[in-house]
């Protein structure tokens, strides 16, 4: 009789359930609160989305590494009047440091600076990833029916002014689509992608979010000051 079942392929894997998008979306949220450090890329394309308003500094790329809970380290990428310049910022809880363009040494932001980029929303309890995902009604997209073995992917619609904290101000406003990539195993959250898409009707601000290195030992430190 086991022979029989076997080979009609009622056991194995098959059976494993498949579970619902909010199950996926609630032990990622859980894997994200409890992760200490992470690297991280983010890259946006299309309308360009500022930093500060009025709008005169946009961001294009950042790439770095977060430790929680307000610890960051990133060469930032930014479009400003024609130009595009790459600045280092350092976090430190409510101390922050860039270098200086000009001359690429290390200043101490004054507080209420006119722009900040600050990655360590992501890990925020309140406004982070993790309330993104268990505050959110998700489906499985629509590639979730492609061969990929490695991840669930989650797919919801939102307003644009529920990322206005993750994004640390750039997403304000109207309609945005938004996929997250999570393990199948491990529950990590791998990739994230934004389409603002009211931003521009013809080529819409994008954003591609990816994590990876989590856990893994990072010490960030203030930066030597001349």
């Amino acid at each position: 009789m086991s022979l029989l079942v076997a080979g009609c392929g009622l056991l194995g894997p098959d059976l494993t359930p498949t579970p619902l998008p909010g199950q996926v979306a609630v032990r990622a949220g859980e894997r994200m609160l409890a992760t200490h450090s992470l690297h991280f890329v983010i890259e946006i394309s299309g309308q360009l989305a500022y930093l500060d308003d009025p709008p005169t500094m946009a961001l294009k790329r950042a790439e770095g590494d977060v430790v929680r809970p307000d610890r960051v380290r990133a060469l930032v990428k930014v479009y400003s009047l024609g130009v595009v310049s790459e600045v280092g910022i350092i976090g430190l809880g409510e101390e922050q440091y860039v270098t200086n363009p000009l001359n690429q040494q290390w200043e101490k932001l004054p507080p209420n600076y006119g722009w900040y980029f600050d990655p360590t929303l992501l890990f925020d309890p309140e406004y982070g990833i993790k309330a993104l995902l268990q505050e959110t009604t998700w489906t499985f997209g629509a590639d979730e029916e492609a061969d990929d073995p490695e991840h669930y992917i989650l797919h919801g619609q939102l307003p644009g002014q529920r990322l206005a904290p993750l994004t640390s101000g750039m997403v304000t406003s109207g309609e945005v689509s938004v996929d997250i990539w999570v393990g199948r195993k491990d529950g990590y959250v791998r990739r994230i992608t934004i389409v603002e898409l009211d931003s521009d009707p013809d080529e819409p601000t994008n954003w591609s979010i990816q994590f990876s290195a989590f856990d893994d030992p990072v010490e960030i430190k203030p930066p030597p000051i001349q």
